[in-house]
């Protein structure tokens, strides 16, 4: 296991705040519509799913969340049983 001193750890911070303080410049200096000039031609890189890949994806995550949702409910039902009526001894 390898100790860190803390001379290395400050220079590391030293250095994150100064790429911090460039790259805020940067942003002045390039403007508004450079933005979304840099925005647009990054979007363009996107690489989308096929429709099949989407709706099959989509499909899985709806199924995910209703089967948790049941995990979910199930769980807390027994465990309001357990506490009501085991527990304290109430009916209703």
């Amino acid at each position: 296991m390898t100790e860190h001193t803390p001379e290395k750890k400050n220079i590391k911070v030293d250095q994150l705040v100064v790429q911090d303080k460039e790259s805020a410049s940067n942003f002045g200096k390039e403007g508004f519509f450079a933005y979304f000039s840099n925005s647009w031609s990054e979007f363009k890189k996107v690489v989308w799913p096929k429709r099949e890949d989407a709706v099959r994806m989509t499909v899985f995550v709806i199924v995910f969340v209703a089967v948790l949702s049941i995990f979910i409910y199930a769980a807390d039902t027994a465990i309001s049983w357990l506490f009501f009526d085991v527990l304290l001894r109430r009916e209703g």
